[in-house]
């Protein structure tokens, strides 16, 4: 699958390090300044998925550049709309009851868009392998085969992909992930540790 990551950060690196074993990738950047690396718009429309690894502030730029790109493909948010709060790190305000990945949609309107990659640090994105058991990432969005294209990354990435069911739930992992900032800036945990889903050892355990 052809990957367009849009970002040159931490978690763009990251994720590149996480996929390219199994996907062709290439960087949306907005000076292109290495050979997988291209401008917004071309890596957008280039790609068979695309990954959002911007700070969530840059959101209206990048969707100026990307929207007539995507549409009809899969938009992975992977940012996070982080604020400041007197208690630390908390959601910023996006408007009454939506999250920052609704509101991407609304600028992207012919894009699948699938709030995800967004729940633990960029170095154990890069190496779930490094955490004691498995760790899971959630994925919420209304289209079915966008929201399987995103588990099936998920799970190349080395994480147990689950279904959040949708995109409203977005807050939710939105939230989720503060906790995981909230810790690792302030919290007993640091940055040391992620998230997993403990299942039945069989179901009359019931």
């Amino acid at each position: 699958m052809k990957i367009g990551i849009i970002g040159n950060g931490h978690m763009a690196q990251a994720l590149s390090g996480a996929l390219a074993d199994k996907h062709a990738i290439r960087f949306g950047v907005r000076a292109p300044a290495a050979p997988h690396q291209a401008s917004l718009a071309d890596v957008a429309g280039w790609a068979d998925a695309v990954i959002l690894t911007t700070p969530w502030r840059a959101e209206a730029e990048v969707a100026a550049q990307i929207a007539d790109k995507v549409r009809e493909k899969p938009v992975l948010d992977a940012t996070n709309p982080v604020g400041i709060a007197d208690h630390g790190p908390d959601v910023a305000t996006v408007q009454t009851g939506a999250s920052a990945a609704e509101g991407l949609k609304a600028r992207l309107p012919g894009a699948h868009v699938v709030k995800t990659f967004n729940q633990i640090g960029a170095e154990f994105m890069a190496d779930p392998t490094a955490l004691s058991g498995q760790p899971v990432m959630f994925a919420a969005g209304d289209h079915d085969v966008a929201k399987r294209t995103a588990l099936t990354l998920i799970g190349d990435a080395g994480f147990e992909g689950v279904d959040a069911g949708p995109l409203t739930n977005a807050r939710h992992l939105e939230s989720l992930a503060m906790l995981w900032i909230w810790q690792a800036v302030r919290g007993p945990l640091g940055r040391r540790f992620g998230f997993a889903v403990s299942h039945l050892k069989t179901e009359g355990n019931l």
